[in-house]
């Protein structure tokens, strides 16, 4: 009887190119994961600058539109001939009521204003008593305080409403 020789690979051939098939594909994963979440965590810091830079942009635009800047129980109202804004600070979030409602997710803390330089701390009796100049707020990012500064430069025609008595 004749043998034939069949050709194959043997068992130790088979077992060594699983063992470094294995590790490829363990090496694979572990790269994958590591860039899965490196990239997970730069969209999140993105996401979160996004909502600050947004916060800050919308901020210095609406305090340049105003005519009149309040105070309020919840923050302040920013009025113009067409249109009123009201921000609301709360710890965890400040909400921009607008023709829209934004909710900006952002941890805030000392929130102050002021007029002409003289804290406004309470609410008073009258708008004109309530009128502010300047806001001055911290958010916490990632552990750290970033303080917000928004000044709110009055034109001579609209302090002369305020005081129509006012001398030029």
């Amino acid at each position: 009887m004749k043998r034939h020789k069949v050709k194959a690979f043997t068992i130790l051939e088979v077992t060594i190119t699983m063992l470094i098939a294995g590790l490829l594909i363990g090496i694979t994963y572990t790269t994958y994961s590591i860039i899965i979440k490196s990239y997970h965590s730069f969209t999140t810091k993105n996401d979160d600058m996004t909502v600050l830079v947004s916060l800050d942009h919308l901020l210095k635009r609406d305090f340049d539109q105003a005519d009149t800047i309040l105070k309020d129980s919840d923050g302040v109202v920013l009025k113009s001939e067409n249109k009123v804004i009201a921000y609301a600070f709360k710890p965890g979030f400040i909400v921009r009521n607008a023709a829209r409602i934004d909710t900006f997710k952002v941890q805030t803390q000392e929130v102050n204003t002021a007029f002409e330089n003289t804290p406004i701390n309470e609410l008073q009796a009258t708008a004109e008593q309530n009128r502010i100049d300047q806001l001055d707020f911290t958010l916490i990012y990632q552990n750290e305080k970033i303080p917000y500064h928004y000044p709110k430069i009055y034109s001579s025609e609209n302090l002369i409403q305020r005081n129509p008595n006012a001398v030029n």
